[in-house]
Order: C-alpha cells, then structure tokens, then sequence
C-alpha cells in the first residue's frame, strides 16, 4: 500500500519509535550482560553502531548481530575509554569543587581555566561516541577527533544540546517514557547531529579536491 503525506510520516514515526525501544532494550540486555559497569560502554557503543546504520539506511543485517559484533568487538577499547573519561572527569569535578573554596585571584583565574576545560570535556563526550563508531583511526585520535569537530562543527554541537534538553523535558513530562527510550532516544540525537557533521565535513574536503 502507498502511503502519502501525513500518513507516511506517521509510519515512518512510529517504525522509528519501535526501533528504538527495540534498541533500548538491547542496550539494557548488553549492559547487564557486561556486569553493568564493564557493559555501559561496549553497550553505548553497539547503540550508536546500530543508530549509524539506520540513519545511513542500512537494515538488511540484524539489529542483533550488529549489536553483538560492536559489543564483542570494543568491548575492551571503549571500557579503557570509559575510565580515561572517567578519571578526567573526577580530577575536573575535583579540581573545580577545591578552586571554588579559595577566594585567592590566582585560584580564581584557575577555576575560570579548569571551567573552559570542563566545556570542552563535554564537547568532547557529546562527540565522542559518533565518532567511535563513524572513523577507523588510532586511540588517542577519537579523542583529538570528537574535540574538534565538536568545534569546528559548532552549530551541531549546540542541536546536540540543544536536543537533549528536549528530550529530558520530555522525559520529565512523560516518565512513562524512560524505562521504553531512556538511552536509545538520546544516542538517536547525538548520532544523527554528528552523522550530519561528518557528511558535511567529507563534502567540504571532496569540494577542496575539485577545486585543486
């Protein structure tokens, strides 16, 4: 049957809606099967594989499979991720709670730094997982790659902000909602504004080339 205007973007909602209970599910699953410490990031990574492979339009493989190969497979590298993440954000929150005590102008310069350090640590977590699962490259360069092009890509920085502050009023008008989409709707925010990023920047090189 062929379905038009309103209705097809209907359809299409709700295919996308039960996507992502489907794939919220699948989160939990993994992250409990990783002992829940040890499966949240191999978990988060295998949900921003399988959402790039949606949003790129591929969904002849199973979800499943998809999940489990990523899960299998990073399993390792993004928990060395999730502690390095970890332990910087612990000596930032640190650092910014002992600054804030001291009214010595020399402390307070530092906290303003330690506080731009902070911004771009969460630029830089924002990113992070779009980029993991969009490039191939060396450890450090996810990191490198996740900063700047949270910068460099401000305007889908700022949407992804912007679109989790949507979704947590949502969820605080509709906690119904949380236990259904209370990962997957927010990893669909960050990997579609970032997916947009990394198409715009492949353009704008693929531009450069023809130019020279």
């Amino acid at each position: 049957m062929q379905l038009n205007g309103l209705m097809k973007v209907v359809y299409q909602a709700g295919e996308w809606v039960i996507k992502l209970v489907y794939a919220n599910l699948l989160w939990v699953f993994f992250t409990i099967l990783g002992l829940g410490i040890f499966g949240f990031m191999p978990a988060t990574v295998g949900l921003f594989t399988l959402l790039r492979q949606w949003i790129m339009g591929n969904e002849k493989e199973s979800a499943l499979q998809i999940y489990w190969n990523s899960f299998r497979q990073e399993f390792l590298k993004s928990n060395l991720f999730g502690l390095l993440f970890l332990v910087v954000g612990y000596i930032l929150r640190i650092d910014i709670i002992y600054l804030k005590t001291s009214p010595h102008f020399v402390f307070q310069v530092l906290l303003i730094v330690m506080f731009c350090l902070g911004v771009l640590y969460f630029i830089t977590i924002l990113n992070f997982f779009p980029v993991y699962v969009h490039y191939e490259i060396s450890f450090f360069s996810y990191i490198k790659y996740a900063l700047l092009i949270g910068i460099s890509q401000l305007s889908s920085t700022i949407m992804m902000m912007l679109g989790c502050i949507v979704i947590f009023c949502l969820y605080w008008y509709f906690s119904g909602l949380i236990p259904l989409l209370c990962v997957s709707l927010f990893s669909l925010n960050l990997m579609w504004f970032g997916y947009r990023s990394f198409k715009k920047i492949e353009y704008e090189q693929q531009a450069m080339t023809t130019r020279v």
